[in-house]
This record gives structure tokens, sequence and C-alpha cells, in this order.
């Protein structure tokens, strides 16, 4: 569970588009905020800003923090406010690091969450959520989805200061397989160049 820090946010002033998430907004992912793990194949990890260290959230105060939880509400209790990054790790079978989904929040003095970064204005947002819901997209639509995506993923990278740090602390990465989705996170991040991203 994060620490609150005397220090005050390290991150800086939020950069980016800022949305603010209301209450029904929390059931849909958002670009690049696919909720695809579960308990027994996901790991959270959380920046501690204070210990310059990634810190594994439980699932359960994941779950509640992102308002997904009993009674809706999105808490991260003990946390700070300001700008607070989380990575999603999602693991295979065999403890393989599958993929890598990272989050960029906003947090209140009293730990609720209150922005959501997507990089994406209000028209492209709808455009987003309405290519979602299709059941046969065309090719255009496939591929815009995918730039729309690709833009929520990058405005919610983690800083470069983090990186180092995340080396001991993501969980499966040795094992991971050449074509899993992790890799764009990787590469993304600067820990490996293009030419050993997934195909």
């Amino acid at each position: 569970m994060p620490t609150p820090c005397a220090a005050g946010n390290r991150g800086g002033e939020p950069q980016g588009r800022i949305i603010v998430v209301r209450k029904n907004d929390r059931q849909k992912p958002r670009p690049g905020h696919d909720m695809k793990g579960t308990p027994d194949n996901t790991v959270i990890l959380h920046w501690d800003a204070c210990q310059t260290s990634w810190a594994e959230l439980p699932w359960r105060d994941w779950v509640r923090f992102r308002g997904l939880g009993d009674g809706g509400l999105s808490l991260l209790a003990g946390a700070e406010a300001g700008e607070h990054y989380f990575l999603v790790c999602v693991l295979g079978d065999r403890g393989e690091l599958d993929n890598v989904i990272p989050h960029r929040y906003v947090l209140s003095t009293d730990g609720r969450l209150v922005h959501g970064f997507d990089g994406l204005g209000e028209a492209e947002r709808e455009e987003f959520y309405r290519i979602q819901v299709l059941r046969l997209p065309t090719i255009e639509d496939s591929e815009r989805y995918r730039e729309l995506g690709a833009r929520g993923f990058a405005v919610n990278l983690p800083p470069l200061h983090t990186v180092q740090p995340l080396l001991s602390a993501m969980p499966g990465l040795a094992g991971a397989q050449p074509t899993a989705a992790c890799w764009d996170f990787v590469s993304a991040i600067g820990i490996c160049g293009s030419s050993t991203r997934r195909n």
C-alpha cells in the first residue's frame, strides 16, 4: 500500500491531456487501459516517488482504486495527492511476462482518483468508444482504433527516471516470449531497441 511522502509530488505537474473520470466512465476501458487480468495472472506495480521504487499493489486495492469494486469508490488509501503511475503486468501460464499496460492518474489529497490520461480530445474519445463496440469494424476503423489506442498507451508511459528501478521489479521479463505484447511496452520505455520487438 502506498505511503504518504513528506517531500510532496516529485513527478511535477501533470502533462498531456487530462480527462475527468466520472463514475459511469470507470466501467469503460479508456484507450490503452483494457482490464484483461485477474488476481491469478496479474501483478500491479505502483511507482513510489518517496522510495524511488516500484511497489506491488494488492489486486483488491487496485480494483477499489479503479472504482470497480463494491460501492464504486475510487480510493487508494495512504496515497499522496498528485500524479501516480501504475503498471498492470499480465503474466502467462508459466509466470512469464505477457503484457504491460501503463496507467497514469491524478489523485486528490484523500487518495481518490480525480483524473486519468488518454491523450485524446473529446471527439476522438467518442470515436474510440464507437469503434470499440462495432461487431465488424472496417479496416479503416481498425487502423484508427489502433492509432487512438497507441496514443492512450504513449501518454501513460512512466517517466524515464523510473525505468532503471523497474528492471528489477517487473515480473517474468526474462521468460517473456518473443511474440508477447509486453515487448511493445519494453521498447517504448527504452529498455530494448525496435529490433527485439515482436513482429
